[in-house]
């Protein structure tokens, strides 16, 4: 990337931050403009601020997301990199799951091979027995 596109990229990342800063001012000057004219003017009754607030709120929260990402969500609990977090949690779940079962496989043939040792040496005795008699 040159840094003609970089910087290009840049301003628009900056102007869509400034766009939803825009965009939520003028949410809050309207949600509380309506506020103010229903609880003077509807004797209180504040349901269609509620209705148009969380309507309204719900496309600013997806412009939220538009200009900044998920990357700043971690004020709110919200890890920003869960995904990859995950998925190396998977993989040591995985690689722990594989090594187990090797070790599990030589363990099986370790005991096969000391069965097959004790049976030959029983054999052997058996043997060793019979031409004593």
């Amino acid at each position: 990337m040159k840094d003609e596109d970089i910087y290009n990229e840049a301003q628009t990342k900056v102007k869509a931050k400034k766009g939803f800063f825009y965009h939520f001012l003028a949410y809050a000057f309207v949600i509380g403009l309506l506020y103010v004219i229903m609880q003077y003017e509807n004797n209180g009754d504040l349901f269609p601020v509620i209705i148009v607030g969380l309507s309204w709120g719900i496309g600013i929260a997806i412009h939220y997301f538009q200009a900044f990402g998920t990357e700043n969500l971690s004020v709110f609990g919200v890890n920003p990199h869960w995904e990859e977090d995950e998925l190396e949690q998977e993989i040591e779940k995985l690689k722990r799951k594989r090594e187990l079962k090797e070790q599990l496989m030589k363990e099986k043939n370790l005991m096969e091979d000391l069965d097959s040792l004790e049976l030959k040496e029983i054999e052997k005795r058996a043997r060793g027995n019979e031409s004593d008699i």
